[in-house]
């Protein structure tokens, strides 16, 4: 995107803020929404929810608890729960997960182009269910996914590795 585009397009936002009202005539529909913007939402609150984990369980210095919600947050960690959580998805679900694993976007250099996709995807769902407001199902999702990020840590780290 130019300079000038981008710049012109931050000022019509601005005004669509200011006046509280709708950017353009897109569609209302949470599973047509851009699903970069999806996973931008989902990336929050995943994060949040992390950060909200860690913090409830005492660890006593934070700078343990934000290297383990960086490691949970991450794109290797994400991608793991995004594949073991496939079967439970709904078909409406799926779609939102597709269009954000094909959504052009820079991959950072600490995962691999599909690990960066399927975060991406994961994150596209929880910022799909956000956006609809699914409440039950939000719900349903990040209890599912703090289990699998349980997996996850269990894997890579172990109960008995450090005891």
């Amino acid at each position: 995107m130019k300079f000038a585009h981008l710049q012109a397009l931050k000022q019509k936002a601005y005004q669509a803020f200011l006046e509280n009202q709708v950017f353009d005539n897109s569609s209302k529909d949470p599973a047509a929404f851009d699903s970069l913007s999806l996973a931008f939402i989902g990336d929050a609150y995943y994060s949040l929810c992390m950060r909200k984990k860690l913090i409830t369980l005492g660890i006593p210095h934070v700078q343990v608890t934000h290297l383990l919600a960086a490691e949970f947050v991450s794109a290797k960690c994400q991608s793991f729960v995004y594949r073991h959580m496939q079967t439970m998805l709904t078909e409406m679900e799926k779609k939102v997960c597709l269009r954000a694993r094909n959504a052009h976007s820079q991959v950072p250099k600490s995962a691999s182009v599909q690990e960066y996709k399927e975060s991406t995807a994961l994150e596209a769902l929880l910022g799909y269910v956000i956006i609809a407001q699914q409440e039950k199902r939000k719900d349903e999702l990040m209890k599912q996914i703090m289990l699998y990020v349980q997996q996850y840590c269990e894997m890579i780290h172990g109960r008995s590795r450090h005891e």
